[in-house]
């Protein structure tokens, strides 16, 4: 492989690895935001459930002024009917008419505790009825939050162990990445050694043929004035 091939290589490797940095950060964001709704959706069924639960101890507590109320309304009204029996059994020399006047009183007196009693058992059942509703809807809504944090657990459990491998996968890619840096950088540094070796060659190279050009000139030199003495000699 060519320096320019490892090159490219590393470009794309370490494009790659930037590609699943931003994977990894979007899964990042994806998991705050997923565990930011289910804190918010546990606040909000935290909510609903103590609201629910304030408004069942209310309505209880209002169903039993009632009660206490009704059961008072009771006593005074078995109190009276007590007192008119007292009196009729006090005074059996009352005209007749009177005795029927207070019969029927007392008779009235019974059918109103008799439709108040009807009244109060309605309301206590009611009450029960209500009660029983809001306590399954807690319960339900207990269960679903419940459900949800299950879920959510879950995923985050799975997103967090994809977030680990992939990490564990950048990590492996970055020690590749540095290993063929490592490598890319020792063969730049064998070249850059080779070149200065071949440039210190070549400076050795170009003074030997300078050397070589100028005892050349020198011989030339020699040779002519050896000429130039022979053609004299011979002359002489």
């Amino acid at each position: 492989m060519t320096p320019d091939e490892r090159e490219e290589a590393l470009e794309r490797r370490e494009a790659n690895a930037a590609l699943l940095m931003a994977k990894l950060e979007k899964d990042r964001v994806a998991l705050e935001a997923d565990i930011a709704a289910s804190a918010a959706a546990s606040k909000a069924a935290s909510a609903i459930t103590r609201a629910l639960h304030s408004d069942a101890l209310k309505k209880a507590k209002e169903v039993e002024g009632e009660c206490a109320k009704w059961e008072a309304k009771l006593a005074r009204l078995k109190l009276e009917a007590s007192k008119m029996e007292a009196v009729i059994s006090s005074n059996p020399a009352r005209s007749e008419q009177e005795i029927e006047r207070e019969k029927a009183a007392l008779a009235a007196a019974r059918i109103q505790h008799e439709a108040d009693r009807v009244v109060l058992d309605a309301d206590k059942a009611a009450f029960l009825r209500e009660s029983a509703e809001a306590r399954a809807k807690l319960k339900a809504e207990a269960q679903a939050l419940a459900d949800l944090r299950t879920k959510l657990v879950a995923i985050r459990g799975e997103i967090e162990g994809g977030v680990k491998l992939r990490e564990a996968e950048v990590r492996k890619k970055e020690a590749l990445i540095e290993a063929e840096r490592a490598k890319l950088q020792a063969s730049a540094d064998a070249l850059v050694r080779a070149e200065a070796e071949q440039s210190e060659e070549r400076a050795k190279l170009e003074a030997q043929i300078a050397s070589l050009a100028a005892k050349e000139v020198m011989f030339e030199e020699r040779h002519r004035q050896l000429q130039e003495r022979l053609k004299n000699f011979a002359k002489a």
